[in-house]
């Protein structure tokens, strides 16, 4: 118990159920607000026909591929002029492995927009080039990991070779 300004005693175990109670209704107000501006944003961003979202996903996509492509290409420039260990630019190799994991997520997001399109088949060998080159993607991001970050440019350039131009 404390005493206020005029000397009478305030129960803090009701001051602080109050203030608790004020709290939690605030964020239930705030929380749903958030949350339905968030879909509603996204859906007015989507075309309402499904070859429309496809398209949009893939070209979602492929900027996430060309990303990656950008993360890896500058990672393998500053390893050539330096000629350093990746460990010396552990930033560079983060941004790396975010693009990989961001790319891959536009490809997951691309396959849920095929499975509402079925009998599509123009873009199908599109769909299959984005999943192979996010697989080697992730194949490359586990090696770095594995192999504690002994990565060297040569194998940069090989990842960039491998597949088609971002």
């Amino acid at each position: 118990m404390l005493l206020n300004a005029t000397g009478q005693f305030i129960n803090c175990t009701s001051m602080a159920r109050d203030v608790v109670l004020a709290m939690l209704v605030v964020a239930l107000c705030l929380g749903g607000v958030g949350c339905g501006s968030i879909y509603h944003e996204t859906q007015a961003k989507l075309p309402p026909e499904p070859f429309g979202q496809l398209t949009f996903r893939i070209k979602e996509a492929q900027q996430a591929e060309q990303m990656a492509g950008q993360s890896i290409t500058r990672l393998r420039d500053r390893l050539k002029k330096n000629g350093m260990s990746v460990g010396t630019f552990e930033g560079d190799v983060d941004r790396l492995v975010t693009a990989a994991f961001e790319f891959e997520r536009q490809v997951a997001s691309v396959l849920d927009a095929a499975a509402h399109c079925e009998g599509q088949p123009q873009l199908a060998s599109e769909i299959e080039r984005l999943q192979g080159r996010s697989a080697e993607l992730q194949e490359y991001v586990k090696t770095v990991r594995r192999d504690g970050n002994s990565i060297n440019a040569r194998q940069l350039d090989d990842l960039l070779h491998d597949s088609a131009k971002l």
